[in-house]
């Protein structure tokens, strides 16, 4: 088994999912063979054993933050993950192998966790898909990471918005980015800018997974709706091979753009 990690991204400001995250990974990923890490700014979590905090100090940025993290992981390869991103079903081990040895295999830079944007083209077997230099989002936050290759496209003062795009932008020389075309991971997203999701907070009620509402606003349901149609909006146009996309934008800009 190559070097390999699990990297949880989080930050001092949301130490009140740390508990219910780490309850939800153990649940449906109790037999994980990778070390975990969390990563945050000053606050460590002492409610698990099994979980190395690793610190970045104050919090300037985002990037700045992930940066001095990275340098304190050993590891070459790294699942890296954002806390509020909470497991839903059980994890498959083989599945999670497979794409880490895939990546060792062709040399690869980065694999989403999800099959979005729409791939490029697909490797010899169909298993995944390959996204070209210069496509748009072939830089993902979270997925399938060379540590290496993520320390090089990292640039202080950036939120990670804004690596997803100009980091794709970054990675227009680099080789190596793919997607795969079969669903990895079951998951609820939960906050969305500091705010929890009305129907996120519903699931865990039904679940029986414990969150301190008491801390964060809760979004009401047309707030997830127009979150929603803009994913949907996003999806639809990501179906569209992106150098059509692109050549659309030249031609709108030509068209209603005077000078």
């Amino acid at each position: 088994m190559q070097k390999c990690a699990v990297l949880i991204l989080s930050c001092d400001k949301y130490q009140d999912l740390w508990k219910s995250f780490f309850q939800q990974f153990w649940k449906n990923w109790p037999d994980c063979p990778y070390p975990v890490y969390l990563g945050s700014n000053t606050l460590s979590y002492s409610g698990d054993l099994k979980v190395k905090t690793i610190l970045s100090g104050k919090d300037i940025d985002w990037s700045t933050s992930l940066l001095t993290i990275l340098k304190q992981i050993p590891e070459e390869q790294i699942l890296f993950w954002l806390d509020d991103l909470y497991l839903t079903d059980k994890v498959d081990n083989k599945s999670i192998e497979a794409s880490f040895s895939f990546l060792n295999k062709v040399k690869g830079k980065h694999m989403h966790y999800r099959l979005n944007p729409h791939p490029d083209g697909l490797t010899e077997n169909g298993t995944y898909g390959i996204y070209e230099k210069g496509a748009p989002y072939r830089v993902n936050t979270v997925g399938f990471w060379d540590k290496k290759a993520l320390q090089s496209l990292v640039l202080p003062g950036e939120s990670p918005w804004n690596f997803e795009i100009f980091g794709s932008y970054r990675s227009s020389y680099m080789e190596g980015f793919y997607c795969p075309m079969n669903k990895i991971f079951d998951y609820i997203h939960l906050v969305e800018k500091g705010s929890f999701f009305f129907e996120a907070v519903e699931y865990c009620k039904k679940h029986h997974i414990k969150l301190d509402t008491r801390k964060r606003k809760i979004l009401m349901s047309e707030n997830k709706f127009f979150s929603d149609v803009q994913a949907m909006y996003f999806n639809l146009i990501s179906k569209i091979p992106w150098p059509i996309r692109l050549k659309a934008m030249w031609v709108m800009r030509k068209l209603f753009v005077s000078y």
